[in-house]
């Protein structure tokens, strides 16, 4: 009887553990960092500009799921058409465009590198582990500029005209930008857009945000600035008094360069 509880417990877990194998997306946006379901990398749009990859590729051995996430805006369902892991060539499809068709072969462990198809375009695309290159794209080597400044002033002008910011901020920000009523993490996505043409998650400005943030609001966050910003007992005096701060240490900053 001591012998037969303890293997009927494992039987009766892995029985209910390993077809529940959960899909949802939810689950993968847990950390603002390391991310086992993170990858990195490029992709193309159709008129041939190269942009930021930003996905959730979840593999747990005999399923494959793949979601492009770019920072602030809406994410996009890669549907597998099929994965042949022996050969390491992955068909995907592309939610929006049913005939684009894209083809990645696996180079390396972490590294998938190959293009998308529609009709007689070819776009490449690779998925990967985040490497100095994809840091380099989100601004990690960025020394402060003007054009930080800059986005900071921007969006405490976006952040001082509305009565109330979006309390409800999901980091997808067409909805905010529809609507006009922004959260902290929108202004900021959106002001870099109006003022550099590109969004770059880790410039100083952003990582400046960050640390005052740090300093003001101590504690553990799923995303900080998010997080933050949908306490109704952080008032938008507070927020904007940050960007001041923000900006007048990254003018301090820049001065002595």
């Amino acid at each position: 009887m001591n012998f037969k509880l303890p293997l009927l417990f494992i039987l009766l877990t892995f029985t209910f553990e390993s077809p529940a194998y959960d899909l949802s997306w939810d689950k993968y946006d847990v950390v603002d960092g390391a991310n086992p379901s993170l990858r990195y990398g490029y992709y193309t749009q159709a008129g041939g500009k190269l942009k930021m990859g930003r996905y959730y590729f979840i593999d747990n051995g005999s399923d494959l799921k793949v979601r492009l996430a770019p920072f602030g805006r809406k994410a996009t369902d890669l549907p597998v058409h099929n994965y042949d892991r022996n050969k390491g060539i992955i068909k995907l499809g592309w939610d929006g465009h049913p005939d684009r068709e894209c083809t990645l072969s696996k180079q390396g462990e972490t590294h998938f590198i190959g293009n998308c198809l529609e009709k007689n375009l070819v776009m490449p695309i690779v998925i990967r582990v985040a490497n100095e290159n994809d840091n380099e794209w989100m601004g990690v080597y960025f020394s402060v500029s003007e054009t930080d400044i800059s986005i900071v002033k921007k969006a405490k002008v976006i952040m001082s005209s509305q009565d109330t910011r979006n309390l409800a901020g999901d980091r997808i920000c067409d909805d905010d930008i529809q609507t006009g009523k922004f959260s902290f993490y929108c202004s900021l996505y959106y002001a870099a857009i109006e003022v550099d043409g590109v969004y770059r998650h880790r410039r100083p400005a952003m990582q400046a945000i960050r640390n005052e943030l740090v300093k003001r609001y101590p504690g553990n966050y799923i995303h900080r600035i998010r997080d933050i910003n949908n306490n109704p007992q952080v008032t938008n005096e507070e927020l904007l008094e940050v960007l001041d701060v923000v900006i007048d240490k990254l003018t301090l900053e820049l001065n002595k360069e």
